[in-house]
């Protein structure tokens, strides 16, 4: 199993605790709670279907809160479970194929595993496949319909959305610039927590947007985005199991899940970005600090018709549950996670970038945390999430005049002895 395997497991073993962890179950107790989720089968992230005590599940959410996400982490490899005859391959093309085509038959589905090579007959009977689809919930008659009711959340940090929109085309030394809007929205208050105008649409960005709301106005509980690929990225993930916050993700081509955050981006653009000239910005800073007026002045403190009061306000009266972090734990979390081998001239290779090692790591695998907004400095963690190591990019210029210790042979006695002693014997 390697190191994108065991992650797969730990975001996995996080989604199943996550409602205990941010205080957002509906049971009475944390042990129904637990009892609850042990009652059903789960599919881990390799497609095979297992099971889990109680008292596991309790176990995790105690590490997790006693040593974090890294806790989560498998230590060991394990067989996770596999159903008997049906390989892991055969089991990903199953759920493939009910994801396309959600009311085929399980008779169909067995016929299109056989044709395109994913079982034999002879190993695997049609009984063995229906029955898998059975119990994992994939039959037709065990599908329901997708509930489009409109929802909003109790509180403030309950719930954040966040998506990306096309800004303006602005002229920055004579050449036309097409900017992206990326903000972050609490469904309970309509409060635009933070958005920021970037020339890029993609992770690191975003992350940074996502950081500063945080920064400003707390840890939510859930964060809801779509299937982008700036929002749908391991190290997302990871940064949201750290920080305790459920991701969860839009159902494909179901844009009125992200009804309210759509809404704000048509209100900054009726109300703002359609009635500026963008001739007189030249740059992303003039661009941003107008938008920041246009919400202190706007959108922030104007009120909301589906609330009766200003965004703000309605925010403000849950302040008392918002959950802070310190900026230097803040920024932890927001660390990427990566997994490296060490090379024999004790350097490692982070997005083109090379890093000095000690070299006591030359030839290991070692875990690497690394801010891609400060990029010249990177962190050395061990298997229990612990740092153990600050290392730097490395610089070949100033290696080369570093003075090398050289070997002082006058300590050595009668080397000549020794050489010729250890070529002469056993022979």
């Amino acid at each position: 199993m390697n190191d994108k395997d065991l992650n797969e497991i730990a975001l996995f073993r996080f989604s199943l605790i996550a409602p205990v962890v941010n205080d957002s179950f509906c049971e009475h107790s944390k042990s129904e709670f637990f009892r609850n989720i042990a009652s059903k089968p789960y599919i881990l992230p390799d497609g095979s279907q297992v099971s889990f005590a109680a008292a596991t599940i309790k176990h995790w959410f105690l590490d997790y809160r006693k040593y974090g996400f890294d806790a989560l982490i498998p230590k060991t490899r394990k067989d996770l479970g596999k159903p008997r005859n049906i390989d892991n391959n055969a089991i990903r093309k199953i759920h493939e194929i009910k994801g396309e085509f959600p009311h085929i038959t399980g008779k169909l589905v067995y016929q299109k595993l056989v044709e395109e090579g994913y079982i034999k007959v002879s190993a695997t009977s049609l009984a063995t496949v229906l029955r898998y689809i059975r119990d994992n919930n994939l039959k037709r008659s065990q599908l329901s319909p997708i509930d489009r009711r409109a929802f909003s959340m109790e509180f403030a940090n309950d719930c954040w959305q966040s998506d990306t929109t096309h800004g303006p085309v602005i002229t920055i030394d004579g050449k036309n610039r097409q900017t992206y809007l990326i903000t972050f929205l609490d469904d309970a208050s309509r409060l635009i927590l933070h958005g920021e105008f970037f020339f890029n649409d993609n992770a690191v960005n975003m992350q940074k947007v996502f950081k500063k709301a945080i920064s400003k106005y707390g840890v939510p509980k859930k964060l809801f985005v779509d299937n982008g690929a700036s929002y749908k990225n391991d190290q997302l993930g990871f940064i949201c199991a750290s920080l305790g916050t459920v991701l969860i993700h839009s159902k494909p081509y179901s844009p009125e899940s992200k009804g309210k955050i759509e809404r704000s981006f048509r209100t900054i653009k009726d109300n703002w970005m359609n009635g500026i000239n963008w001739n007189n910005y030249h740059n992303l800073d003039e661009l941003n600090a107008d938008f920041n007026i246009y919400l202190a002045d706007g959108y922030t403190n104007t009120v909301h018709s589906a609330l009766d009061m200003t965004p703000r306000n309605r925010f403000m009266q849950d302040y008392t549950k918002v959950k802070f972090i310190p900026q230097e734990l803040l920024d932890s979390h927001f660390l990427h996670r990566f997994s490296r081998m060490v090379r024999t001239d004790a350097t490692i290779s982070i997005d083109n970038r090379f890093f000095e090692v000690p070299a006591t790591f030359i030839g290991q695998r070692i875990n690497i945390r690394f801010s891609p907004i400060t990029p010249l400095v990177a962190f050395i963690f061990d298997n229990s999430g612990n740092c153990t190591d600050e290392i730097r990019v490395l610089n070949r210029v100033d290696n080369s005049k570093v003075k090398r210790s050289s070997i002082d042979y006058s300590k050595l006695s009668n080397p000549s002895q020794n050489i010729s002693e250890g070529v002469g014997s056993n022979v």
